[in-house]
């Protein structure tokens, strides 16, 4: 087990006067386990401005290998749960976002959501109270003013701010939804996430990026088309947590590259290689 003096005496070594320590110092903490950048952190504070240059390479490192390793173990391991899935997706910018204390706002918005129901029987009736709470109530809205601005595909900054894009609006709704067992999912429409509430034979797409609109399937179709893609029942379908996850990993890569952070892109195009590796591999042994 490494410990915190030797640590320490690496961070030290990193301001050695011989180029060949430092260097070989640089090499041994970057070759640290994840877990250690928390550490680094700490001895960063004090450092002086040309060693805390050093130390945010370190850490950003480990931070970013440490994320890997997390991806992986979801797809191997959670690959069906979708809010993990989404604050997965989070801690790529955000890497210390809470899950427990988001959870619990949405533990909150259910509790709340259900008292408007009680008296609800009637499907429309249900999700016109639903779409009340949302997009009045709470005030969840689409981000028509910055559409890639990255902290739209962040669902804890979605539910911070209130605003967001289709894929991570319909993720709130969906979460909340679940946990009062209304019959939603995601669908994964090209160009455009949505929501379908579908119970007992009836079926009903709600758009929550346009206030929780109500769509039939041929105004669906039409969309899509609208949108330059020819309607076919694969669109239609249940998403999965991983086509999820995928897709808002899809949506931050057009969003850095839109706003000039082309590194943090390119990381994000390694991480959905590898899930796509990582899927082959699962299915080809299957």
């Amino acid at each position: 087990m490494i410990s915190e003096r030797y640590i320490v005496s690496l961070i030290k070594l990193l301001d050695d006067e011989d180029s060949f320590v430092a260097k070989t110092a640089y090499e041994k903490l970057m070759c640290l386990d994840p877990s250690h950048a928390q550490l680094i952190s700490k001895y960063r504070e004090n450092a002086n401005p040309r060693l805390k240059i050093l130390l945010d390479e370190v850490i950003d490192s480990l931070r970013y290998k440490g994320y890997i390793d997390a991806v992986v173990d979801y797809f191997k391991n959670d690959g069906e749960d979708f809010e993990r899935g989404a604050f997965l997706v989070a801690k790529f910018a955000y890497p210390d976002v809470n899950f427990k204390s988001y959870s619990e706002i949405l533990d909150l918005m259910a509790v709340d959501l259900r008292k408007r129901l009680y008296t609800k029987e009637d499907v429309l009736d249900v999700i016109d109270a639903v779409n009340k709470f949302f997009f009045f109530e709470k005030g969840f809205r689409g981000n028509f003013e910055n559409y890639y601005e990255p902290d739209n595909s962040y669902i804890n900054r979605v539910i911070d701010r209130k605003i967001g894009i289709p894929i991570t609006l319909s993720l709130v709704y969906i979460l909340v939804g679940r946990r009062i067992n209304l019959p939603v999912y995601g669908i994964g429409m090209p160009g455009h996430f949505i929501v379908k509430y579908e119970s007992n034979g009836f079926e009903i797409f709600i758009d929550p990026f346009n206030g929780g609109r109500l769509m039939s399937r041929l105004e669906c179709e039409r969309l899509l088309s609208q949108l330059g893609y020819v309607p076919k029942d694969d669109y239609f379908r249940r998403a999965t947590a991983r086509e999820v996850v995928k897709r808002m990993f899809g949506n931050l890569v057009l969003a850095y590259r839109n706003n000039g952070y082309v590194e943090k892109a390119n990381k994000l195009i390694e991480i959905i290689k590898l899930v796509e590796s990582f899927d082959e591999n699962l299915h080809a042994h299957r």
